[in-house]
């Protein structure tokens, strides 16, 4: 019996675990919580310090996973390609791009747009050529945005329950210094990367500079 299993409902697909008794894992961007951090986080987003968010710029999301990070972004006027390697969570994101939602929701999710592709393909494409042909503008996006899965705390209870499914589901990401390295190779004036606070810089790469809180951080690279 697998242990995850997509269904779906009428308010559209979610994710279960078999083996946790949890709520299923489902994406929702018009959520009271995320609505909230949209209009309340402002500047005061670490995220949106890192990258310069402002309307026009052309931000490409590498790990899209929820899409939390890309609807932030798009939310403060970017324009955002989301690529995501996981089939399920590709459903569970173009469900949620296609809910229905108010008018200004709507118009933020129209400044979306995801791939279903692994980042290193298309970044490895990007490097060779200096475009590729599945990002919408078919050149380089302005900032690119590496957020990869950290690995599991010790104590679970730390992490809510969406990221801690979203954990057991994907694993964490063995191959972020290699997403890194192709990022930067692809010529891209920014590369922002979200790690632990307290995580280790990966490997040789050294950032411009950083933006620190508590939990997490973003290193800054530019070129």
């Amino acid at each position: 019996m697998p242990r995850f299993k997509l269904i779906q409902q009428d308010s559209g697909f979610e994710l279960i675990d078999s083996h946790q008794s949890q709520l299923a894992l489902r994406i929702d961007f018009g959520s009271s919580k995320l609505q909230h951090r949209a209009t309340r986080g402002g500047k005061k987003e670490l995220l949106l310090r890192a990258v310069d968010a402002k309307p026009g710029l052309r931000v490409m999301d590498c790990t899209a996973g929820l899409g939390t990070d890309s609807f932030l972004l798009a939310n403060a006027g970017c324009i955002v390609t989301m690529l995501e390697r996981s089939k399920i969570l590709s459903i569970l994101l173009r469900g949620a791009l296609q809910a229905n939602v108010s008018q200004d929701i709507q118009s933020t999710l129209s400044r979306m747009h995801l791939i279903e592709a692994d980042a290193k393909d298309v970044l490895l494409k990007m490097r060779k050529t200096g475009s590729t042909d599945e990002d919408r503008g078919g050149t380089l996006p302005d900032v690119i945005l590496i957020d990869p899965m950290f690995p599991s705390r010790r104590k679970q209870a730390l992490v809510n329950g969406s990221m801690q499914m979203l954990q057991n589901f994907v694993g964490k990401d063995q191959d972020a210094t290699e997403l890194l390295g192709l990022a930067i190779q692809t010529g891209c004036s920014k590369v922002v990367v979200k790690r632990p606070a307290n995580g280790d810089e990966l490997d040789m790469f050294k950032p411009s500079y950083q933006y620190v809180a508590k939990a997490n951080r973003f290193d800054v690279f530019l070129q």
